[in-house]
Order: C-alpha cells, then structure tokens, then sequence
C-alpha cells in the first residue's frame, strides 16, 4: 500500500509538471493576432439551417484594431459583425479562468485543450473550450455555451495564412425547440382555425463564412468606419 502511495504521487506530480500554463497559450495567439493592425477581405456565406431557406450572401469587410469592423452588403444584416470577424480576442474579454484540460491530436496536428469560465454570473456565455494550436498560435475549434443561445461548435481552417486569419469558418448551432415565426402575408390570407399558432420546432443547422483575397495592413483611416450621417 505504501509503494502504490509513492507511486501516485509521483505520476500525479509528473502530470502535474508537464500541464502547459493556460494564460501564456492565450498571450500567444493574442500576440500573433495583434500583428495585424488591419485588414479587409472578400466572404462568401452560406447557410444552412432546418425549416429556413436563405440565399447565399456576399460581402466585403473591413477591420481595424482594436475592435473597428466594417461591413459592406445590402443583404448581410442578419449575420452579427462577431460571427463574421473571427477574433481570438473575443473569447480573452472580460475576467475569467482558463484550466488547461489536455493534449489531443486532430488532423494529425497536437492541438492543447483549454476551458475559459467567465467569473462573471452576468455574462451570456457560460463556458468556452479552445482546441488550441501552439506550434502555429491559432484557434482551430472552439465550443462555446451561452445561456439563451445554446451551444455553438466552431471549425477554423487557415489555409497556410501567415497572418493566422481564417479561410473558412463553419459554426455548427442547434437552437433547440423554437417556434417558427410566419409570413404575415399568408396569415391574411387564412381562416381563424389555421391561424392557429404553430408547433414548436427543432431549429439546427450550420453557417459557413469563406474569406478571400486579404489585403492586410495597408493603412485603413479610422474615419473610415465612421456611420455616415442621412442628409435631412
């Protein structure tokens, strides 16, 4: 009993000395990703989700550090600005714990696993899991949990980019059950008995974002993303 005593300890201490400091995996791919002062690119987005069909949306998008973005489409309104610009920052706000967890190899690639909890009761996400790569100081899945949005899986390719911004990005949503909302159009045109509301529906699907033909650091004005103002 007393050998399988020494023996725990040592392998527990082991372990414990080969664990990677979390907080200095994050300040690495915050330090990469601050290199690019700006950038603007083409994305193509196209979605797919049960019960909604919507046609694929083109868009040019213009960022600045630390948190100025820009998107230029008439039809892009319902994507929000966080989902289209995937910043490793976003998940680094706030205060919060990170826990390293552990090592996997996906793909081939040694990615470490890290859990970021908010301290915070207020804020809407709960948890995120970061599948993080320290050779290339990149995000190559997350998981995050909010408290009304559900859990959203997110799958990062780059694509060899040397600025370690994405070439495609998929998130992956199940929304539960919601109830699907109708066109008021087809309400009128219905008897009392059929406007009766609608089941309650599973809603999951999935957004893929494609980025194309960066420009970086070329030196975009503030004034730039300023609102323009509607003439009276």
């Amino acid at each position: 009993m007393k050998k399988f005593s020494i023996l725990f300890f040592i392998v527990s201490t082991l372990i414990f000395a080969q664990q990677k400091d979390p907080n200095k995996l994050l300040n690495r791919i915050e330090e990469k990703f601050n290199k690019v002062k700006d950038y603007e690119v083409d994305v193509l987005v196209k979605l797919d989700f049960e019960m909604i069909k919507i046609p694929e949306s083109k868009a040019k998008i213009y960022f600045k550090q630390p948190d100025k973005i820009k998107i230029d489409s008439k039809g892009f309104a319902m994507l929000p600005k966080q989902s289209t610009n995937f910043s490793p920052t976003q998940f680094l706000k706030g205060d919060f714990t990170a826990l390293y967890v552990r090592s996997e190899t996906v793909d081939n690639r040694k990615l470490d696993v890290i859990k970021i909890i908010p301290n915070s009761d207020s804020t809407e996400v709960i948890l995120s899991t970061l599948w993080i790569d320290d050779a290339e100081q990149l995000i190559r899945k997350v998981e995050t949990t909010g408290r009304r949005s559900g859990t959203i899986h997110i799958f990062v390719d780059y694509n060899g980019n040397k600025f370690g911004l994405p070439s495609q990005i998929k998130f992956e949503f199940n929304l539960g059950s919601i109830q699907i909302p109708e066109d008021p159009r087809q309400q009128k045109e219905k008897t009392e008995d059929e406007k009766r509301p609608r089941g309650r529906q599973q809603l999951s699907g999935s957004v893929i974002i494609y980025y194309s033909n960066y420009k970086v650091n070329q030196g975009i004005a503030d004034s730039f993303f300023d609102e323009k103002k509607e003439k009276n």
